[in-house]
């Protein structure tokens, strides 16, 4: 019997990583973007020892790689569920040639992204407006591991003969490689930036064409006027000059042209000059968001009295004894048989106490009254809440 090459010795190290459920599942968000420190040790001796290293990475989200560089290669299978293995096989041992484009930007580390001082709300804060995802890494001038849209294949693409013609894009694209692949084509909006602030480019269009080694074929795009547009009381065209950019590669964007507009003259709004808006970089100020939604941002805060059915069992419980008795009620009841501790404990408590009320009514399967009498009651309307519970109306 053949004995097993050590990892000095093998031609090629796989590494397989990724989140495991304690870290990611459903029911709750994730603390960090940082992977499990025995993984992230593997992974970094692993390539000291074989500069062949492969890491296959299986999360549902972005996590940080600090290891990126040291290894040969990153197959990132997302969450591919059971036929993940032979895909596996078949992506590693090139007989399928993977294609996939990424959908969010990588950050390099949790701390650049622009929300994260003050993410997660209760009723959400989305301070940074229009700057989510890539428009605030192109914007801010971040730099990142793998930027929104990136994506390797095993074999080449090259643009060429661009061509606009009134609301139409075309542009050729070519296998230049040995073998046959998928491409994604992304179209790129770039607008003028002497008003009223917008990122540096946006996707507005793409496609994916399959073709063999040597094939060319041209793709078409049709752009409308919400291509250009932005939102001010309805959309609206702001006038000037938009670039269009066309590729596969974010960083490898080929003009294909420029179309100018002569929309609407939008009037730059007063809190605009010299904000965070103008130039973004890490966390937007809360008094500047306010200013841009033009009111005083006020922390929701659940309080007896003025429970209602979209507070959790588990905001509740601490003001009220008869949530307190249904949250440890549910917490029982969906966990039951589970061991403590476990991925699917968590999931299973997080995802009842922690959902609204009308949630667990829908779930539940309950009456309505039922919990419209136990928040009553919650609320300290006793006798309304006895009554609700126990009146005969027939509703659900």
């Amino acid at each position: 019997m053949k004995s097993r090459a050590s990892v000095e010795e093998a031609d090629v190290a796989v590494v397989f990583a990724g989140l495991p459920p304690e870290y990611e599942s459903e029911g709750f968000d994730r603390d960090s973007m940082e992977m499990p420190p025995e993984q992230v040790r593997l992974i970094e001796e692993t390539a000291a020892k074989n500069p062949n290293t492969v890491v296959v990475l299986f999360c549902g989200a972005p996590v940080e790689t600090p290891w990126a560089d040291r290894v040969k290669g990153i197959l990132y299978m997302g969450l591919p569920g059971q036929a993940g293995g032979e895909a596996v096989k078949n992506l590693l041992y090139g007989i399928a040639n993977p294609s996939g484009k990424l959908a969010e930007t990588w950050p390099i580390r949790y701390s650049d992204c622009p929300s994260a001082a003050y993410y997660p709300q209760r009723d959400g804060q989305y301070r940074e407006g229009i700057y989510v995802g890539y428009r605030y890494y192109d914007k801010a001038n971040v730099r990142v591991r793998w930027k929104f849209g990136f994506g390797l294949s095993y074999t080449e693409f090259a643009y060429s003969n661009p061509q606009i013609n009134g609301e139409t894009v075309k542009i050729t694209v070519t296998n230049t490689g040995k073998r046959a692949g998928a491409e994604v084509v992304q179209l790129y909006i770039a607008p003028p930036h002497d008003g009223i602030h917008r990122p540096v480019k946006e996707l507005k269009r793409f496609a994916k064409v399959f073709l063999t080694p040597g094939e060319s074929r041209e793709i078409s795009f049709t752009l409308d006027n919400r291509c250009f547009a932005v939102w001010d009381g309805g959309w609206k065209v702001p006038e000037g000059k938009y670039t269009v950019l066309v590729g596969g590669n974010p960083d490898k964007l080929t003009v294909a042209g420029v179309v100018e507009k002569a929309g609407e003259k939008i009037k730059v709004p007063y809190w605009q000059p010299g904000s965070w808006y103008e130039k973004p970089f890490g966390p937007p100020p809360l008094e500047q968001w306010e200013k841009m939604i033009g009111s005083k941002y006020v922390p929701y805060t659940p309080q007896k009295g003025n429970f209602t059915m979209n507070d959790t069992l588990a905001e509740m419980k601490k003001d009220s004894f008869i949530m307190r008795i249904l949250y440890w009620y549910v917490k029982i009841s969906v966990t039951r048989g589970m061991k403590r501790g476990t991925a699917e404990y968590r999931m299973m408590v997080e995802s009842s106490v922690g959902s609204p009320l009308r949630n667990l009514q829908i779930s539940g399967g309950m009456s309505g009254k039922i919990f419209r009498g136990l928040l009553a009651i919650a609320n300290g309307k006793y006798i309304k809440g006895l009554r609700t519970l126990l009146k005969n109306d027939g509703m659900y």
